[in-house]
């Protein structure tokens, strides 16, 4: 997994390539800090460049939608396609995070 961000602006975008797999789980907890310690009050998570997600990818979104809300903020997704699209689908995250 790979992320861009300025961490400026507001909303604050936050472009995620590549996987998203339980062997991300440090990386992605550096994000989720992050993004909690942002000024921003909502975050978009761009998703179009993620090529696959697992269970513990969508638990990590799950837990940075928690750290976030607990810090006043909102979390969306966007650019959901292929596998990534499916397995969210499954999940019904979208009862958590808002997609657009």
């Amino acid at each position: 997994m790979e992320y861009r961000s300025e961490f400026a602006g507001d909303p604050l975008v936050v472009d995620i390539e590549g996987v998203l797999t339980f062997d991300d789980h440090e990386r992605f907890r550096e994000l989720a800090t992050a993004i909690a310690d942002a000024g921003a009050a909502t975050v978009v998570l761009d998703l179009s460049g993620l090529t696959m997600i697992d269970s513990a990818g969508i638990g990590m979104l799950i837990m940075t939608n928690d750290r976030a809300a607990k810090r006043g903020k909102t979390l969306r997704l966007r650019g959901l396609k292929g596998q990534v699209a499916k397995v969210v689908e499954l999940s019904r995250i979208e009862q958590l995070i808002p997609i657009d």
